[in-house]
């Protein structure tokens, strides 16, 4: 029975994979584009739930026929793109990147995808922009709503769908509204979270067609179209935004829009919308590569057409031809797609192998958690003592004290600081303050609100370990300090047994840091601020790694090194915080920026040695060289107060 297309639904198709694709090349005002996701996931419950709906209803549903036209639909076209993006990853990718690319093949292929991600989004996790296959996590969404939706539909009573389906969007909807501060990341790569969305379009297909309801929804269409235009926007609460635009997607697919030249438009767009979603996102990931940052628009809009053309090549000599079954039998498609699978699950190893080298770059850029991993405290319980893995003597005498910053920092003071030894207590992302933290507005960022207040928690346990323990002397406090003053943050602020958000504010932030000073010399130590190492605008262990392994490179970052005015630039808002501290705090700031830099740029690297292993934090040997060749330990002391 051939398959009815409908033109507007195409149509949507095609501008939920603008909005994303917009959104990841950054063109245009659409800073919530990713809800083009949330429309793809509206539209397949509705398509998936009809579907089986009517073959059940006509006695002729089939599990293995259903799953088996799921794959013949998306796996080839999935395929070609995990084939062709591991080909180039040995030439675009660092060693780390290879090694965390082999976990998103492995996602990609088993479905499981949006547990990478998920998993991985820490402080110190790869960045979104640095996965090639990160974007395979709404797929795996999907195909783990239609491994249960099916289920629900041929084992449950006809009477329960409606219902069972309510009450699972409900709940589903529920727990993302509760755990959206908890735990962004889960509430956003998650099937539990997510699939409130595609339940929404499940329920619109089970839903009686009457038509009382069908002329109000018509009426509704110019509404719906301006949320589905606005919200990616982002106007609202990032939940709210979702229901909004599935709310105005579900309006669409119950009131058909009739052709016309704009929705046969779109619709062409939604043809290749698949093939487009998966090959633009490697393009750009692969495009911010070769330029280490962001590449000029020129280049930019060169990858968006070079997916463009790549999306309806897959689509007419791949996805098409596959769909129709005109490629081969069904025997021959089960079995190349199950040794496809196999082959594609090696290939990342392969492409490890053919990058040995002289070099250790995981070595070289492994994660400085200072004197051992424990030492980086994770949200939760507050430490009650320093851990002996986190002191080089029983009594220390100088506490380093800060986020991951100040982890850097400790191996090169631990080596050169003598028989005083040091303490270590530090958490990733908590900049050392009293009573503020700084949280993110971004729903995915591992920075939600509860992650502030277990910060505050953690500085607050921090002082009163200090309390107990009179041999430490000396404090040292470390941090970036720009998440407090920068725009894509907020400030959590302590108000007695209450905590209240508030903008980025620098005069929050001093009398924050102001308040540990004062608590720190309350119990009669000194203290020292040690500013941060100059960053550049782009990833500089990434950018060493490529340079030594010769590796393409494009753009004004290649020599690797940090240009002095941009970086003051960059930075105004920290540095001038960093002045403010001093002053209004009466503390000594160190900085080493003297010996990195002159006067138009600052060193990455000293006799082959890479002072970074990212993007700002000082890798081991980085840390040890500027240790040593600064005096640090012994200026450190010298300067507290």
């Amino acid at each position: 029975m051939p398959r009815e297309i409908r033109t507007d639904i195409q149509a949507l198709r095609g501008l939920a994979v603008l909005l994303v694709v917009l959104y990841h090349a950054r063109i245009g005002p659409f800073t919530a584009g990713y809800l083009g996701v949330d429309v793809f996931f509206v539209i397949s419950g509705f398509l998936i739930t009809k579907l089986v709906r009517t073959q059940l209803e006509q006695s002729r549903f089939s599990f293995s026929e259903f799953y088996y036209r799921r794959a013949k639909r998306l796996l080839p076209a999935a395929y070609i793109v995990i084939a062709l993006t591991t080909v180039a990853s040995p030439f675009l990718l660092s060693d780390v990147g290879l090694q965390e690319f082999r976990n998103q093949v492995i996602g990609a292929l088993t479905f499981s995808s949006n547990i990478v991600p998920w998993y991985q989004v820490d402080y110190f996790g790869p960045a979104a922009e640095t996965m090639p296959l990160l974007h395979f996590w709404s797929l795996s969404v999907e195909e783990q709503y239609y491994l249960l939706l099916p289920l629900f539909l041929a084992l449950a009573p006809r009477r329960w769908w409606l219902i069972g389906i309510a009450a699972f969007l409900v709940a589903s909807l529920a727990l993302c509204f509760y755990l959206v501060a908890q735990n962004p990341s889960a509430v956003f790569y998650l099937l539990p979270t997510r699939s409130w969305e595609m339940s929404i379009g499940s329920l619109g297909a089970l839903l009686p067609t009457m038509p009382v309801v069908s002329a109000v929804l018509v009426k509704l269409r110019f509404p719906a179209l301006a949320l589905l235009l606005l919200a990616p926007m982002g106007f609202a609460h990032p939940v709210v935004d979702a229901a909004l635009i599935c709310l105005a997607t579900l309006t669409f697919l119950l009131a058909r829009t009739r052709d016309n030249i704009v929705v046969r438009g779109m619709a062409r767009i939604g043809d290749i919308s698949y093939s487009l979603y998966l090959i633009h996102w490697p393009v750009l990931v692969y495009m911010r590569a070769v330029w280490l940052a962001e590449p000029p628009a020129l280049a930019i809009y060169a990858a968006v057409a070079f997916s463009f053309v790549g999306s309806w090549a897959l689509y007419s000599f791949v996805e098409e031809p596959f769909r129709r079954g005109y490629v081969m039998s069904r025997l021959r498609l089960v079995s190349g797609l199950a040794a496809a699978s196999v082959l594609l699950a090696f290939s990342p190893s392969v492409a490890i192998a053919t990058t040995e080298n002289k070099f250790d770059f995981a070595t070289i850029r492994r994660i400085n958690y200072g004197l051992a991993r424990a030492c980086d405290f994770k949200p939760g319980p507050p430490p009650q003592d320093v851990p002996k893995s986190c002191q080089t003597t029983n009594r220390p005498e100088l506490l380093v004290w800060g986020d991951s910053f100040a982890m850097a920092l400790v191996p090169g003071l631990a080596k050169t600081i003598g028989e005083g030894g040091l303490a270590q207590l530090t958490m990733s992302g908590c900049f050392p303050a009293i009573g503020v933290a700084a949280v993110s507005k971004e729903l995915a960022s591992p920075f939600s609100r509860a992650f502030g207040e277990d910060c505050i928690d953690f500085n607050d346990r921090v002082l009163a370990v200090l309390k107990n323990r009179p041999e430490i002397s000396t404090v040292a406090i470390s941090s970036p300090f720009d998440t407090p003053v920068s725009n894509e943050y907020m400030v959590l602020k302590r108000n007695g047994e209450t905590f209240t958000d508030a903008k980025v504010s620098q005069y929050i932030t001093i009398e924050g840091i102001k308040a540990l000073v004062e608590g720190v010399r309350a119990l009669g130590k000194r203290v020292v601020v040690v500013a941060p190492p100059p960053v550049g605008n782009f990833d500089i262990g990434d950018c060493l790694e490529r340079k030594a392994r010769g590796s393409i490179m494009l753009g004004r970052y290649s020599d690797c090194k940090i240009d002095v005015s941009e970086y003051r630039r960059r930075r105004a808002r920290t540095l001038e915080l960093l002045n403010e501290v001093a002053l209004k705090a009466d503390v000594e700031v160190v900085s080493y920026h003297d010996f990195l830099c002159d006067g138009t740029t600052c060193k990455t690297e000293i006799d082959g040695k890479f002072l970074y292993r990212d993007s700002g934090h000082l890798s081991y040997e980085g840390s040890e060289i500027i240790a040593r060749q600064t005096n640090l330990a012994e200026r450190l002391i010298r300067a507290a107060r």
